[in-house]
């Protein structure tokens, strides 16, 4: 292609001095070079040799010249990832190195499930460390204020967040283009509104929680009323006022009834889009059970422009990934109802279960909800069961590619 883009241009090979045509005088110095070396490889063993050396070996004259490159993959087309992407450590970064934010960062935008399962555990360990104590401000960020005075700054914007401080933020501005007054709190507040309409993300995001076996002690014990597992010692009968195996049950259960967690069951419609909604969760027919009715994505329009041009860019990529070819599971479990500590640490109702214990879920609501029961029975109450939730394939595919929007 020519300096000014034009396509249709011929190429001559001659020599500077003659100016003769040494095309063909060229192909034949690639030849003679190729055959020496085949004969250097000759005495070779073929198990010692590389495929490329073995295609070196066998190469005959009247065969069409051989591509010596180093066989690098070309470049891929469009812009490429970020390599610290802090809206995704969900403000943990200032307890992390930046090495430590690369590689969280990596494994976020991978566009696989098992890896996003790996860096929400390392997001999950941060946090812990910060709980206990243990974590030190790790991220070399400048200091552009004196502590007393930046702590002071933040009260005060918080202050003015709280009081409805600037809508859109582009209302008030000085003629230097800032606000009267305005803080870098504030001003890093305003730039993360923006990215967040820019660059939305998923609305389900991976995450790792520790749970006490205890969490499921609810859900065994209504397990073991549906199931008739009842000890008649325990009924009550007789003129003897014995508690109930039913009264205890009520008094464990609450007025409710209900377990800590329950799950429905889905099914993924194969699409990125799905990554940005969140499903809908109601009770239907006689028996009362949930069911998913419907899902709602983000309402805000630039919101939905920036997801549809995160969407387009899988749409229109020209390399096909290998994780195309891979088998992709389009049933799955949701969490139908939450609470407890389950609820505390971050699960929300129409999250995804996708890890157990690290090992992928591989199952219907029933049998996530018989694993759970059997962790309690083998543990008890003092026992740990890890569950990650949201690192399923289209939350990986919606990441990878939000990653590549600049």
């Amino acid at each position: 292609m020519a300096s000014d883009g034009n396509r249709h241009v011929k190429v001559h090979l001659n020599c500077p001095n003659c100016r003769a045509d040494i095309s063909k005088t060229i192909e034949d110095t690639i030849r003679l070079r190729q055959t020496a070396l085949a004969e250097e490889l000759s005495t070779v063993p073929d198990s010692e040799l590389s495929a490329k050396d073995l295609q070196l070996k066998h190469w005959k004259q009247e065969d069409d010249i051989l591509d010596l490159t180093d066989g690098k993959k070309k470049k891929k087309k469009g812009p490429e990832p970020m390599l610290i992407d802090k809206s995704l450590f969900g403000g943990l970064e200032f307890a992390m190195t930046v090495e430590e934010q690369k590689y969280v960062t990596k494994l976020m935008s991978s566009g696989y499930p098992n890896e996003l399962c790996q860096g929400a555990q390392i997001l999950a360990g941060i946090a812990d460390n910060i709980r206990n104590g243990r974590a030190v401000a790790a991220a070399a960020t400048p200091a552009t204020t004196a502590p007393n005075r930046a702590a002071a700054e933040t009260a005060r914007a918080t202050a003015a967040l709280q009081s409805g401080y600037s809508n859109a933020g582009l209302s008030s501005r000085s003629r230097d283009g800032d606000m009267p007054g305005v803080t870098n709190f504030q001003r890093e507040m305003e730039q993360q509104k923006r990215e967040k309409l820019r660059r939305p993300l998923p609305a389900r995001m991976p995450l790792c929680v520790s749970l006490s076996t205890g969490e499921f002690e609810k859900m065994a014990l209504q397990y073991r009323q549906q199931s008739g597992m009842v000890d008649p010692s325990m009924s009550g009968e007789g003129n003897a006022k014995k508690p109930g195996w039913k009264s205890f049950l009520k008094g464990m259960l609450g007025t409710g009834g209900t377990a800590s967690m329950t799950f429905v069951d889905d099914e993924w419609d194969g699409s990125v889009a799905d990554a940005f909604a969140r499903a809908q969760i109601g009770r239907t027919g006689k028996d009362n059970r949930q069911t998913v009715k419907g899902r709602f994505g983000p309402q805000n329009p630039a919101e939905k422009a920036s997801v549809q041009r995160i969407i387009a860019m899988g749409l229109h990529e020209d390399d096909k990934r290998d994780s195309l070819t891979r088998p992709i599971r389009f049933q799955r479990v949701l969490i139908g109802s939450v609470g407890g500590q389950a609820g505390k640490v971050g699960i929300k109702k129409g999250d995804v279960v996708t890890h157990i214990n690290g090992e992928e879920f591989v199952g219907d609501a029933a049998a996530l909800h018989a694993l759970l029961v059997e962790a309690y029975e083998q543990q008890g109450r003092d026992g740990v069961i890890m569950i990650v939730v949201n690192a399923e394939d289209c939350t990986a595919e919606a990441l990878r590619l939000r990653a590549r929007v600049h």
